[in-house]
């Protein structure tokens, strides 16, 4: 290789860019210039700005000319790296052929260590992202999938919120874009930790794709999110804590989209088929069972298929049977109930009631509705004897009315179940099954509420008003103010009680909070200087290895 120096690199330039047809002296400038790439610092600088401003017109040196850049990317002087990371965009604006290993090259880039080395490296992958959007994000979400730990996390934080920036100005070139960064982001659902994927998550749920007027790509993605809990035939494990909580988020996620209209069906499905069974439901924790039995009843109230149903209706009746207990020989002894948990069981029970009749008979199911029938009752009249109590109080302070919101949301919750319980044990033809108002759709509860709950005794207050029904035509008007008639299938609604805003804080309070960053184990291949080594066989290696996600259930 000749040595050169400022000189020539500068007089081949001028050759170039005075040449009309490109013979061999012309080319011969060409690669003066891309032998600069080895020079001096000043060469390597001229160099990283020279070559990407003719690539396009010299197609045959290619490789040579990438090489040359590349290693210009790991050289020990910040101001070579600095300059040919500013220029690398030019190569693609020049040949756009070449997007995938510039792209793959940048993200690599972002392992370095100096602020402002970084900052240039994301202003350069903007710009390759601008020039050539399908080919940059094929190539950024194989860095991010098969790179190392630190590239990996470098690249899924650039996603989130650099590319975040843009990426609508960038989804307007066309709708395949937006269908391309969709599609790499649900790749990468799969083999996401617990905080990559609610990364890519928030990536795709505001898409213009996933809208509620999209039904047909909402669906698409409720089979998507299933798929990257567990595959085909794989079995869930409710000893691995990552996919527990995928299933965590995917159901918190789900439901506000089931609520709005979206068929819950295939989401109902995978709960009865992989997470219900008693083999894999009874090994995860109580709080987690409560979770699904939530989902549980916020899905199983729409319309589905026949198969489903019958397939769901012995796993909750086992359900029913092992929360309730018989009656037992001591009727002064009641049993202590988880209210809203035992509500999800007979909300579900009494949908599947709706269309499998003989689901509710028999003497074991008669003896325990009998049971809760009597539990709830008691448990009514001391509910509303402590807020009878409460609110009596002359001064209400900030405990007292978190005292009274939970005992009213104790009252909703019982008042559902005796309702459910109520038409359950009447004769098949004398049921009427009326819409039940979810108890989670009119209030939340804060804390649960046990079948023992005890009123608080204090002083009477003549002047202290009462919001709770104190006789028993009060009570009949208040159980019916949260019934509504003859409904055409069990789909959620929201109440029509004054002051009361749906909410969700309790719910989302039991999935443990997700940081937002990514949390792995940092990981370098960079030299010890901070210089990133570039491995420049990954764009093409990566592809073959990407994971292909199973074929879309039905």
């Amino acid at each position: 290789m000749d040595s050169v120096n400022v000189e020539d690199i500068y007089r081949a330039y001028e050759v170039i860019d005075r040449a009309g047809d490109y013979d061999e002296e012309v080319k011969k400038s060409y690669r003066t210039i891309i032998n600069g790439a080895h020079g001096e610092s000043n060469c390597k600088r001229l160099a990283a700005q020279f070559i990407p401003r003719f690539f396009g017109k010299f197609p045959e040196f290619h490789e040579t000319a990438i090489d040359a850049l590349f290693d210009l990317c790991e050289d020990t002087d910040l101001n070579v790296r600095l300059t040919v990371i500013k220029y690398l965009p030019n190569v693609v604006r020049e040949s756009d052929k070449v997007a995938v290993r510039i792209a793959d090259a940048l993200v690599q880039l972002l392992q370095n260590e100096t602020a402002q080395e970084i900052a240039a490296v994301k202003k350069a992958l903007e710009q390759v992202i601008r020039l050539s959007p399908r080919d940059s994000i094929v190539a950024i979400f194989q860095q991010s999938l098969k790179g190392s730990p630190e590239v990996r996390n470098r690249t899924i934080n650039f996603l989130s919120n650099d590319l975040n920036r843009f990426k609508e100005e960038l989804f307007e070139k066309g709708e395949d874009v937006e269908a391309c960064f969709a599609n790499e982001v649900k790749r990468a659902l799969h083999d996401a930790s617990i905080s990559e994927f609610e990364i890519f998550m928030k990536m795709l749920l505001p898409l213009k794709m996933y809208r509620l007027e999209n039904k047909d790509n909402l669906k698409e993605l409720v089979n998507v999110l299933i798929n990257s809990i567990v595959t085909g035939d794989e079995k869930f494990d409710p000893t691995d804590h990552t996919k527990v909580q995928k299933l965590l988020l995917c159901g918190k996620t789900l439901i506000q989209y089931f609520e709005k209209g979206v068929k819950s069906t295939s989401f109902l499905a995978f709960l009865v088929n992989k997470i219900l069974p008693k083999e894999i439901y009874s090994r995860l924790q109580e709080r987690y069972q409560k979770m699904i039995l939530r989902f549980l009843a916020e899905c199983i109230s729409g319309k589905h298929n026949e198969a489903t149903i019958k397939n769901a209706a012995p796993l909750v009746k086992e359900l029913f049977i092992n929360e309730i207990p018989p009656p037992g020989d001591d009727t002064e002894i009641e049993p202590k109930l988880d209210l809203p948990r035992v509500e999800y069981i007979v909300f579900a029970l009494y949908c599947i009631a709706s269309k499998i009749p003989e689901i509710v008979e028999g003497q074991e199911m008669i003896s325990r509705f009998r049971n809760l029938y009597a539990v709830a009752i008691k448990c009514i009249s001391r509910i509303k004897q402590g807020l009878k109590d409460l609110q009596k109080r002359g001064s209400k302070d900030q405990e007292t009315t978190e005292k009274i919101k939970k005992a009213e949301s104790g009252q909703i919750v019982t008042n559902n179940i005796l309702s459910m319980i109520k038409e359950l044990m009447k004769p098949v033809k004398a049921r009427h099954f009326t819409k039940i108002v979810h108890s989670w759709n009119t209030s939340t509860p804060n804390v649960v509420v046990a079948s023992t709950l005890t009123p608080v005794k204090r002083a009477v207050d003549a002047d202290s008003s009462s919001e709770v029904p104190t006789n028993k035509k009060q009570m009949v008007e208040n159980l019916r103010s949260q019934m509504v008639q003859k409904p055409n299938s069990f789909q959620n609604t929201k109440s029509s009680r004054a002051g009361q805003v749906p909410s969700r804080q309790q719910f989302n309070k039991d999935i443990p909070r997700i940081a937002s960053g990514v949390v792995r184990k940092n990981g370098s291949n960079g030299g010890s200087d901070g210089r990133s080594k570039i491995d420049r066989n990954s764009a093409q290696n990566n592809q073959a290895n990407l994971y292909v996600p199973p074929p879309r259930r039905d």
